[in-house]
């Protein structure tokens, strides 16, 4: 049962050594935050022109598409002024006529306006999207440290992760869920130290009978206020 509990240390280990390294590598160092920030926030205005000039390309088709048909009712309205046969249709079709009319002056506005956005919105895409290769390789030129640091940690990584595999292949399914179990409920630490008599992750004592069949290794003891699993390391002499 010793050797079982070594090696979920061992396993415990390897994992949050994998947590602490991913972290460092995606975490951007102090003095090259404000470089990624603008850089990508140079990115993010290319990728948020694109996103408008296609929205703006939609409503330009649906505006040109209600100017079609408003310039048609207005047509109709037209010849059907020509053949009422009183003062009143006459106001009538006069006074739609007035309305189309209007609403066709103000689609012909916003095809206008969304014209305009459009070619000074393909102006300003064209320019951001020339300056982007350069600007992106002088940001790789500036961050190729923290890339060189960020391969070095992927290789350590993949040691890591084989690592991992080959210790939960030597472990029992049971001890293995019941690990995870507490990796997730104790925050990554389940399996702990017992120092000076004592578990090192709330430094309660443990109890003597207890400490007897934890050294003999006998079995997997656990502390009785925390609950995580208890690891004497006979070479340290806890």
């Amino acid at each position: 049962m010793a050797g079982v509990i070594e090696q979920l240390y061992r396993l415990q280990q390897r994992l949050r050594f994998v947590q602490t390294r991913q972290k460092e590598r995606d975490t951007v160092p102090p003095e090259l935050t404000e470089v990624d920030r603008e850089f990508r926030d140079r990115v993010e205005a290319v990728d948020r022109l694109r996103d408008r000039l296609a929205e703006a390309e939609a409503e330009h088709r649906r505006a040109e598409a209600d100017l079609t048909d408003a310039r048609e009712t207005l047509k109709k309205y037209q010849a059907q002024l020509r053949s009422v046969q009183t003062s009143r249709e006459y106001g009538a079709v006069l006074n739609e006529i007035d309305g189309v009319d209007r609403q066709v002056r103000g689609i012909e506005d916003r095809v206008l306006a969304l014209e305009e956005e459009l070619e000074s919105g393909r102006k300003e895409l064209s320019g951001r999207e020339e300056r982007l290769p350069r600007e992106t390789e002088e940001h790789e030129e500036k961050i190729k440290g923290w890339r060189a640091m960020q391969k070095q940690i992927n290789e350590e990584l993949a040691q890591a992760q084989q690592d991992i595999k080959d210790l939960e292949t030597g472990i029992q399914p049971r001890e293995k869920s019941e690990f995870y179990r507490l990796v997730e409920k104790k925050g990554g630490l389940a399996v702990v130290p017992a120092v000076n008599g004592s578990c090192s992750a709330c430094h309660v004592k443990i109890r003597p009978a207890a400490l007897q069949t934890l050294k003999s290794g006998r079995e997997i003891v656990y502390c009785d206020s925390c609950k995580r699993i208890l690891y004497y390391d006979h070479q340290a002499g806890s």
